[in-house]
């Protein structure tokens, strides 16, 4: 982390599949250097937990949201193709006292609904469009699209 910090960056992203003491070590080793931490635990390809063919069993994943949120963390990952796991998510921090904010990828190109996702996810939501922007042969009119959706 003190690498990252002195890099430049003030945020890091995990996705803590070594497990919860290795997570906790590393969320309260950004923090201690000043660095902002959002958490993922689901994703938004197939066959990642159990449920769909995949090794990371569904409670172990929501678990991953919930150690970060009693560790006061309120930003998340989150698969944007998945309503249903963002309100499982959702549900999880909010139990801990946590207002989550919420930035999900998998729209577009991975068959999410933008609307569909932020109706879910509440009102701290970004919604993260890469291909469905950067591929389009008009970005802005493409933008001012998926914009509109949320």
């Amino acid at each position: 982390m003190k690498n990252i910090k002195e890099a430049g960056f003030d945020a890091v992203i995990l996705f803590p599949q070594s497990g919860p003491e290795t997570e906790r070590a590393w969320i309260y080793h950004a923090l201690d250097k000043g660095l902002k931490v959002i958490v993922g635990g689901r994703m938004t390809h197939p066959a990642y937990t159990v449920s769909e063919g995949g090794f990371i069993t569904d409670e172990g994943a929501l678990d991953m949201y919930r150690i970060a949120a009693r560790a006061g963390i309120n930003n998340f990952v989150v698969p944007g193709n998945k309503p249903d796991v963002i309100k499982q998510v959702r549900d999880v921090v909010e139990a801990e006292g946590i207002i989550p904010v919420f930035y999900a990828p998998g729209f577009i190109a991975q068959g999410g609904n933008i609307s569909d996702a932020a109706k879910v996810a509440g009102d701290r939501f970004h919604g993260i469009v890469g291909r469905g922007i950067y591929q389009a042969s008009d970005k802005r009119a493409a933008a001012i699209e998926h914009t509109s959706q949320l």
